[in-house]
């Protein structure tokens, strides 16, 4: 099983988002990547991955084109950055805490895009959630 964040969970996620139809529907209209951002790691990760962890997800129209892994994401970019506490990753994952919420609690930080672009689409937020829910993780 991948351990999140990790390359290997990342390709998953992609799939899995791929193979999740409420999401395409709910995806439809969304054409931009996002770069998630995995801040305040863990120890045991902290030294796999000495710098800031993070995933492009290439999105169109409620599918995963590909996905590009940087073990340091500090100089990588993208039209929508959204960054997080290893812990709210988890709890997003989880289920624990709505996307959507945490951007309202600043759990989750919308470091870069259009805040009215991202809250027209709440439905595939969710669904994104729920593909990342069929991810196994260690």
């Amino acid at each position: 099983m991948p351990k999140f964040p990790s390359p290997e969970w990342a390709e998953k996620y992609c799939e899995a988002l791929n193979s999740n139809e409420k999401y395409e529907k709910a995806g439809k209209g969304w054409v931009w990547p996002i770069l998630f951002l995995v801040e305040d790691l863990p120890d045991d990760l902290k030294a796999q991955y000495p710098g800031k962890p993070g995933f492009i997800l290439y999105l169109e129209n409620g599918k995963c084109k590909k996905v590009e892994w940087y073990d340091d994401a500090s100089s990588a970019d993208a039209p929508y950055v959204l960054s997080a506490k290893y812990k709210d990753w988890l709890n997003i994952i989880e289920g624990k805490l709505n996307p959507l919420t945490a951007i309202v609690r600043r759990k989750l930080k919308l470091v870069k895009g259009d805040y009215g672009t991202v809250m027209r689409y709440p439905i595939a937020a969710l669904e994104m959630v729920r593909s990342a829910q069929q991810v196994p993780r260690d």
